[in-house]
């Protein structure tokens, strides 16, 4: 195989967000059998394994010089994920595979910067899509999406992310006997009140059970959930934690209120530990969840999380399937063959 040079650009590499874990680790995986370089505005993770080059830009003539300066190492190609770098790449003369993650719909977004911030990401997409070689979405619900936002009628291949599962199974003892448990960012749209009010109607039926939640927390919202949390007892939200599996290993289910998802990393990572999935009917939950309940109103969610509270309902059935589809080695694997042109069709 054809040794490539790789550069991987996005906004920023942040501990603790799925989509940046994501991406660090799809540069890795292709770091096995290529040069690799990582373009990227800000990270707080440790990048030491490959090659960064580190961008501060605005708009108009940052653009340019970074577009400029990209040329002069000559890649193969450029794997964008998030704005100023879809920009970027369709200003300079490298091959363009732009990656969607995806952009929450704005009636979900609350403060202004959230706004503004996911303008832009809309806008640059709109601004690169058509010189892209080609746009990966990260699920068909994307995909519709893509299309129908930005009128786009090129090349386009669903291309999920894939995930490192863990090389040895996780240790550590339970912290509870029975707990609900979620991983992601504390944010209005991802519906971390709507759990915990679920939860409370759940705790009057089981009894003795924990909830437990993993993930940064916004500014605002945290001392809204502090406060339910307070009122329900409990509620254990943990912040950030660097490694969650043995989480996911001793949790009775896993659960998510989330009203928007473009893949949802966490409901994965759950289910590869066994881990029935509760999840509302919406976005790209029907793509990602083969084991659980897909609810379709509140009654049907608080139903479903009583039902796999009384029982131990872990299935390791499901790893296989999960593996087959959103292993990182099947991503670059992916990847490289939509890049050699083995996939056909648009």
């Amino acid at each position: 195989m054809e040794t490539l040079n790789i550069c991987i650009g996005t906004y920023r590499l942040a501990k603790g967000n799925g989509i940046d874990i994501s991406v660090y680790q799809f540069a890795r995986e292709l770091a096995k059998r290529h040069n690799v370089t990582i373009a990227v505005m800000h990270s707080d993770m440790d990048l030491h394994e490959i090659d960064v080059l580190k961008y501060r830009i605005g708009f108009g003539d940052g653009i340019l010089g970074a577009a400029k300066d990209l040329d002069k190492h000559h890649f193969d190609l450029i794997s964008t994920h998030y704005s100023p770098f879809d920009l970027i790449a369709s200003r300079t003369r490298i091959p363009h595979y732009l990656h969607d993650p995806g952009v929450p719909p704005f009636k979900k977004l609350r403060w202004i910067r959230e706004k503004r911030f996911w303008l832009i990401v809309n806008t640059t997409r709109l601004l690169s899509a058509g010189k892209a070689q080609c746009v990966l979405p990260i699920s068909d619900y994307l995909g519709r999406e893509f299309k129908r936002k930005y009128c786009y009628g090129g090349r386009m291949k669903v291309l999920p992310y894939g995930i490192q599962f863990p090389v040895q199974e996780p240790s550590g003892e339970a912290a509870y006997k029975k707990y609900v448990l979620y991983v992601g960012r504390h944010t209005r749209y991802k519906g971390v009140h709507t759990l915990f009010e679920i939860f409370r109607e759940v705790k009057k039926e089981v009894g003795d059970v924990h909830l437990v939640t993993i993930g940064t927390q916004e500014a605002g919202y945290k001392e809204r959930l502090e406060a339910l949390a307070s009122e329900i007892g409990d509620v254990h939200m943990l912040g950030y934690v660097p490694e969650v599996w043995s989480y996911y290993k001793h949790a009775s289910v896993y659960a998510t209120c989330s009203e928007w998802e473009g893949q949802d990393r966490p409901v994965i990572e759950a289910q590869y530990m066994g881990k029935p999935v509760v999840a509302f009917n919406n976005c790209s939950h029907p793509e990602v969840v083969f084991h659980g309940m897909l609810a379709n109103d509140r009654k049907e969610f608080k139903d479903a999380l009583i039902k796999y509270l009384k029982e131990d309902n872990t299935d390791m059935s499901a790893r296989k399937k999960v593996e087959e589809k959103f292993s990182i080695e099947g991503m670059a694997y992916k990847f490289i063959d939509i890049v050699k042109g083995a996939t056909d069709g648009p």
